[in-house]
């Protein structure tokens, strides 16, 4: 009977240690600035979140969002400039937004907190090189984010 009980508690302890782990967001406070994390695959948790094309391109809402999301990819045959305009609001937490391109490097266009939150937008002159370049979203602890990225698409 006791060797019963210490083999459940173990188990119990075991899956809880599992959850406590699986439902933790602190990865993305602790690769906020890590250009090599960023540039490689995406990893989120969003809740209540919407990623719609809008004409002239794209929209992102969340009640809360932590980690690193690509909303945008292309591969371009040559090298391109576009005028991108970004609006970025949230009401708590801290949010970027990158461009990674085709040889990893990372470079932020915006970043957001709830003080200096964008409003009406900012034009950003984007360079695009020559292979794959992406637009992602980094951020942690964000609420009620509100992000919309227009330009013409190369």
């Amino acid at each position: 009977m006791k060797k019963k009980l210490v083999l459940l508690v173990g188990i119990l302890f075991s899956i809880f240690c599992l959850f406590a782990t699986a439902c933790s967001n602190e990865f993305a406070a602790q690769e906020y600035n890590n250009d090599q994390k960023i540039s490689q695959g995406d990893r989120f948790a969003a809740s209540v979140s919407v990623y719609n094309q809008i004409n002239g391109g794209y929209s992102f809402t969340a009640s809360k969002y932590d980690g690193r999301d690509t909303l945008w990819t292309k591969t371009l045959q040559s090298d391109t400039n576009r005028d991108l305009q970004i609006s970025l609001s949230l009401s708590s937490g801290q949010a970027k937004i990158v461009h990674i391109d085709s040889e990893g490097n990372v470079t932020t266009l915006v970043e957001c907190t709830p003080d200096t939150s964008i409003d009406g937008s900012v034009t950003v002159n984007l360079s695009l090189k020559s292979g794959q370049n992406k637009l992602k979203i980094v951020g942690y602890d964000c609420e009620d984010v509100d992000l919309k990225l227009l330009f013409e698409e190369p």
